[in-house]
């Protein structure tokens, strides 16, 4: 009796122990997958995507959790925690480039930045000169989307203009309703809130649209690859045929957020404590496009290579290579 428990107990740790090694190996046998976005956009895609009856049939129920930052996400994402995410293409390539088995499936969000000016029209970003400019999380994103337009413009920083960071977009909300800067740039959702927020003050403010900027200042298309859906190496591997139905079910979730704001707005305000208005005029503000990994992939280049001049650490070193592009077969081609 005391030898068949040993033996059971050694057997259990055993399997333990395999799937702390190999996390796709449990996948099937625990059911559903363990996903994860952060607050805004990302976020309501993922949740319509897992409303699919097609995934859901497949896969079993999952779970969406919300992750606060990029050192959560990759703690998360490292230790097998989740298997699938939604995250920043930059956080996502950063990821690959440290060693972490991750593949892009798709990139979805192409442009959420823009920058609220107080009170004088904000035609281009020569409108700048001689102002303070507030911008969240310091060589990350916004900060550097915004100082590669500001050089093609010809604007140097210091001496055309002024820059202060803040820790977070919620800050530079609050420090710009202060009117202790005269313009903040923002991502969706958080502008959207802003320019309420603005409004309901009696302040006036003008809004530019950066995407616009970088089509002006670049010559490419207004759209900016931000954010997409990364899974671990293991999970493509174990179930190709779940990644091909969740690439089908992001594809046609993108589809609906975009065209159904106010109910997508209302479904975002059930996983977030963002209110409905916002996630709708978000929606309305952020171009949403499903395109495979490979289909993005000369865009993606294109654009993290231009911010990784300025800071080659914001992706982690140079661009990924092949293994980081998942490759398109029927279904995943959306």
């Amino acid at each position: 009796m005391i030898d068949s428990q040993r033996r059971r107990l050694l057997q259990l740790a055993l399997a333990s122990a395999t799937l702390a090694a190999f996390p796709g190996l449990g996948l099937a046998a625990a059911g559903g997958l363990r996903m994860a976005a952060p607050l805004g956009l990302p976020q309501v895609i993922l949740a319509r995507a897992l409303q699919d009856a097609r995934l859901l049939k497949l896969i079993g129920e999952s779970e969406l959790r919300t992750w606060r930052d990029p050192d959560q996400l990759r703690a998360w994402i490292a230790g097998g925690e989740v298997q699938l995410t939604a995250t920043p293409t930059n956080v996502a390539a950063n990821l690959y480039n440290r060693g972490v088995p991750v593949v892009l499936l798709n990139v979805n969000v192409w442009g959420t930045l823009g920058i609220l000016a107080h009170g004088v029209p904000l035609a281009s970003l020569a409108e700048l000169a001689g102002r303070h400019v507030g911008v969240p999380w310091r060589g990350d994103m916004p900060d550097l989307v915004l100082r590669y337009l500001l050089a093609r413009e010809g604007l140097e920083v210091s001496r055309d203009l002024r820059i202060t960071y803040q820790a977070s977009p919620f800050e530079t909300v609050q420090t710009f309703l202060a009117q202790r800067i005269d313009a903040a740039v923002l991502p969706e959702p958080v502008r959207t809130s802003a320019r309420l927020q603005t409004a309901s003050l009696g302040l006036t403010v003008a809004e530019l649209d950066l995407q616009q900027e970088w089509a002006r200042l670049t010559g490419a298309a207004p759209a900016l690859p931000q954010a997409g859906t990364i899974c671990r190496r293991e999970l493509l591997e174990a179930h190709p045929e779940w990644v091909a139905a969740i690439q089908v079910a992001v594809a046609e979730a993108v589809a609906w957020v975009a065209s159904n704001p106010a109910e997508a707005g209302q479904l975002g305000a059930q996983h977030s404590p963002l209110p409905a208005q916002v996630i709708e005029g978000a929606i309305l503000r952020t171009r949403l496009e499903m395109r495979s990994a490979a289909q993005a992939r000369t865009e993606l280049e294109g654009f993290l290579g231009a911010l990784a001049e300025l800071s080659p650490g914001f992706i982690g070193g140079g661009l990924p290579d092949e293994g980081f592009y998942l490759v398109d077969g029927p279904a995943a081609a959306g």
